[in-house]
């Protein structure tokens, strides 16, 4: 077993999800053609999140864990996943969620598609394979009505997720999309999808150039990527969602919005070049 995948877990306050996340990882990942190393990336939790992980941590063979700085303020999920991923030494390299949203098994779906992509993201709004980027005006149309959808019947029609994120969720969600397709020029059915796989020199490019903290670190990404020709595909994952919780506020509706706008600003700046 020559082949690493680091596993990286950013996480504020879920204590009570962690058990299920790591049992995921511990029991799946002898079934992979893997050696796994799972790091732990705690942003500021004021609950046992950093003690149950570090328990659960010392049954894996690799595992260890980093911490954001305490005195940083607002949504830093973004920043955690840099960290993260900035630590990380593998030959492939994924982010997920803490909450076990979607398990460590869905990995299964995504390794087939490493040998021809650099860049492999689970979605939760479409049934098929998608290739990033390759139909702006019918990703346009599409993102539109799912944000009718979400306005007249509390999600987009096309979501697939078992259990379905609230309606400000889901207008973050599908809102930020449409904005992300229209402004930026990009077609991703689910460009906030917190389950992507990333080669080695996928990684080295992006996260060194992120500049964002907050959740717009996902849309950040697939910039990057676009400037540098990295070959992207979409992936339909198993997605279950807790529609009772969420970390954003209203506030941070409003700032998912102006980091898209931020992004722009860099663009032009140069901050992603070469």
């Amino acid at each position: 077993m020559d082949k690493k995948l680091s596993v990286i877990i950013p996480c504020k306050n879920q204590e009570e999800k962690l058990s299920e996340t790591f049992k995921d990882i511990k029991e799946h990942s002898p079934k992979i053609n893997y050696e796994v190393d799972v790091i732990f990336v705690n942003d500021r939790s004021t609950d046992k999140s950093p003690e149950v992980a570090d328990q659960l941590g010392g049954e894996l063979s690799k595992y260890k864990r980093i911490d954001t700085p305490k005195d940083l303020k607002g949504i830093g999920k973004g920043r955690a996943v840099k960290m993260g991923m900035m630590v990380a030494d593998s030959d492939l390299e994924l982010f997920m969620d803490a909450d076990n949203s979607t398990s460590f098994k869905e990995i299964d779906k995504l390794l087939p598609y490493t040998e021809k992509y650099d860049i492999i993201i689970g979605t939760r709004y479409s049934s098929k394979v998608v290739e990033g980027q390759n139909n702006w005006f019918k990703a346009v149309l599409g993102g539109i009505k799912d944000v009718l959808d979400v306005i007249i019947f509390g999600h987009a029609k096309r979501y697939t997720a078992t259990v379905k994120q609230g309606r400000l969720r889901q207008l973050v969600s599908r809102g930020g999309n449409l904005v992300f397709t229209v402004l930026l020029g990009q077609s991703f059915t689910d460009q906030r999808c917190g389950f992507k796989l990333f080669t080695k020199d996928a990684s080295d490019i992006i996260f060194p150039r992120i500049q964002l903290d907050g959740f717009g670190f996902d849309t950040e990404l697939f910039v990057i990527a676009k400037k540098f020709k990295l070959k992207v595909v979409e992936v339909p994952i198993d997605w279950f969602d807790d529609a009772a919780e969420s970390n954003i506020g209203f506030k941070d509706a409003l700032n998912t919005f102006k980091e898209i706008f931020q992004i722009y600003g860099h663009m032009i700046r140069g901050r992603y070049k070469k």
